[in-house]
């Protein structure tokens, strides 16, 4: 994959190395919930609190984590969570090898990934305005997005089939693999260490910072409570989704592989499209229509009745439209933060953000956990779809509706 034209080429090992990380997580995706789900046969509640755990961090440490970018090497940071990750994931197959892998220790996996992730992906966050133009943000962000969606479209068909095959235990190893070449490339990236953004402070303050410019901000405000509402119902999915294949749907685990391999192909054709729609109708009024896409399919796919293979080619599309409008959005929320957010407050805007937004989501782990035990696995994800309808409304009744061009960026 080429850089854009005009943006750097150190970009390009940002980029390989973002797509080396993504389709590692794509693959987990898959591959850890089977693992519980089929080899360690997990209950609803177990497997909610399992995908609660890898989206907690986003809760627990994420403003925390801001600062730190904001005051360190987001280049560095990158590095070190990826050998993290890596190793993490190596201790599944040799917990399995010692006889002692259960449910437990993949809830202290998954927590433990999850802190490392929060740490990756706020630092990419945070590096791209630092080596971009301002102009270029909406076209960085749609390549940035464009490096993951490609190793999604084949990412979810070869974990299903690896795991087929090989069993999961197996497939993650192989996964493990994976983050180090990531931290590999990304080491590489020509880079100012010395750089500092601001001396510093006390780290509440510092917190303090970004959680006022977010909250007061109205285009900040509306785009973390939409995404605080979606990601609700995205949490909750997380651990119902595979339960609904899998158990409602009777949908084998090599379809469930390609099925995301759909979404992973929606999801890259939304990337290379964003630039497009964003030209044609500005940040705002995409943004809104896609937020709206993105929702309706969410009740959808609850609605879905059909024998297993139907099923999954009746899911396959409703998820692709998905992925496309989903990617869309995002590419444009990311854009606006970054635009609108001074350099020296990235770590923590995007912190705080992500705090609220992917943080209120990771409860819907095991919300959608306990609902599927009170009322049923379908009965969850209905409400789930429900639930993302709401996100919509934030994004309506705010000044991002009749955005024409990136906002311009406040002083601090």
């Amino acid at each position: 994959m080429e850089p854009i034209k005009g943006i750097p080429v150190r970009f390009r090992n940002l980029l390989w190395g973002q797509t080396s990380v993504t389709f590692g997580a794509v693959v987990l995706e898959v591959a850890l919930p089977l693992l519980a789900a089929v080899t360690l046969n997990a209950t609803p509640v177990q497997m909610g609190l399992l995908a609660t755990l890898q989206t907690l961090p986003w809760l627990v440490i994420t403003l925390f984590a801001g600062v730190w970018i904001d005051q360190g090497s987001p280049k560095r940071i990158m590095i070190w969570a990826n050998y993290g990750r890596g190793l993490l994931l190596l201790s599944i197959p040799l917990a399995q090898l010692l006889g002692w892998l259960s449910i437990e220790w993949l809830w202290v996996v998954a927590f433990g990934y999850g802190l490392l992730r929060v740490f990756f992906d706020l630092s990419v966050s945070a590096f791209v305005p630092h080596i971009t133009e301002r102009e270029q943000l909406v076209a960085a962000n749609s390549q940035l997005e464009s490096s993951r969606q490609v190793a999604t479209v084949a990412g979810p068909g070869v974990a299903g089939l690896l795991v087929q095959a090989m069993g999961a235990p197996i497939t993650i190893l192989l996964n493990a693999l994976l983050y180090w070449v990531s931290a590999f490339l990304i080491n590489r990236i020509p880079s100012d260490e010395t750089t500092k953004v601001r001396s510093p402070r006390l780290i509440f303050s510092e917190i303090g910072e970004g959680l006022r410019l977010v909250f007061s901000d109205p285009y900040l405000r509306a785009l973390v409570l939409s995404s605080a509402t979606f990601n609700l119902h995205i949490g909750m999915l997380a651990g119902l989704q595979i339960l609904f294949f899998n158990r409602v749907l009777e949908i084998p685990p090599a379809w469930i592989g390609v099925i995301f391999g759909v979404v992973g192909l929606g999801a890259l054709i939304g990337a290379l499209t964003a630039s497009r729609f964003t030209a044609w109708l500005g940040p705002g009024g995409i943004i809104i229509r896609m937020q709206l896409i993105s929702s309706l399919t969410g009740v959808a796919v609850a609605l879905v009745v059909a024998p297993p293979i139907a099923a999954a080619i009746l899911v396959s599309l409703i998820l692709f439209i998905k992925a496309v409008s989903t990617v869309v959005r995002n590419v444009n929320a990311v854009s606006i933060r970054q635009a609108r957010t001074p350099k020296h407050l990235l770590g923590r805007v995007g912190g705080t953000s992500q705090f609220v937004g992917i943080g209120v989501g990771s409860l819907g782990g095991i919300l959608g956990g306990l609902l599927a035990e009170w009322l049923g696995i379908r009965e969850a994800t209905l409400i789930a779809g429900l639930i993302a309808m709401l996100s919509f409304t934030w994004l309506f009744f705010s000044p991002i509706r009749s955005l024409k061009q990136l906002p311009e960026q406040l002083q601090g």
